[in-house]
């Protein structure tokens, strides 16, 4: 119960890390196409100042570190596979693949894209502007935010898809193993109980080597 606690928690850990990194990755982005030259001014002047910066600094170290860790788990698991099973093949499977990207995708686009309409609202009225809504995603410069955040998110999910189904596709081969392995593990016979004899009858035995008396004889 406690490690499956800890995995659901890992996992939503994971998945809000990964929708921030996608969102500060396309606000920035955004903005570098909107305005270009002027970008670092913009953004000052709609109030991310070094506050901002320190947090797209957190947000993508803890995204590479995400990685990382995701990287040596898929090569323990790889370890592991050649170890025990040198000649299994290992190989990824395109379509599911692409069951894991398009959910996935679609969730980190719907969520980051979310985060933005938010963070911009939030930002303008803490500087005391009036609050955009939902029209910071109208076209900002030659592109709109929209296709902006779905090739980020796309990118994300690209990337993070592959990882979950390289180390499912492991761990599913590793189970698997364990499982021949203890269904062909040698059982011990059991005992069988020992057949107890019947305890001889004096009297019958003597009677079997005995004589009849001779008046029954007669």
């Amino acid at each position: 119960m406690g490690r499956q606690l800890l995995a659901r928690i890992s996992k939503h850990f994971a998945a809000a890390l990964l929708a921030l990194a996608s969102m500060v990755v396309g606000h920035n982005l955004t903005l570098l196409i909107a305005y270009g030259p002027d970008y670092t001014a913009r953004l000052t002047s709609m109030g991310d100042g070094k506050s901002w910066d320190d947090t797209v600094t957190f947000v993508l170290a803890a995204a590479a570190m995400l990685a990382i860790t995701a990287c040596l788990r898929l090569a323990f698991l790889l370890q592991q596979v050649r170890t025990a099973h040198p000649y299994q093949r290992v190989g990824l499977s395109g379509s599911a693949y692409l069951r894991t990207l398009a959910p996935l995708w679609l969730k980190l686009f719907a969520v980051s894209l979310a985060l933005f309409v938010f963070h911009e609202n939030e930002e303008r009225w803490g500087i005391g502007l009036a609050m955009p809504g939902m029209s910071v995603l109208g076209t900002v410069g030659p592109v709109s935010p929209i296709l902006v955040f779905a090739l980020v998110s796309l990118a994300f999910a690209a990337v993070v898809a592959l990882f979950r189904v390289g180390i499912e596709f492991l761990e599913a081969i590793i189970a698997a193993a364990r499982r021949q392995s203890w269904s062909q593990s040698p059982t011990l016979p059991r005992p069988k109980a020992a057949r107890e004899s019947a305890p001889a009858s004096i009297i019958g035995r003597n009677l079997a080597v005995r004589a009849p008396p001779a008046l029954v004889a007669a």
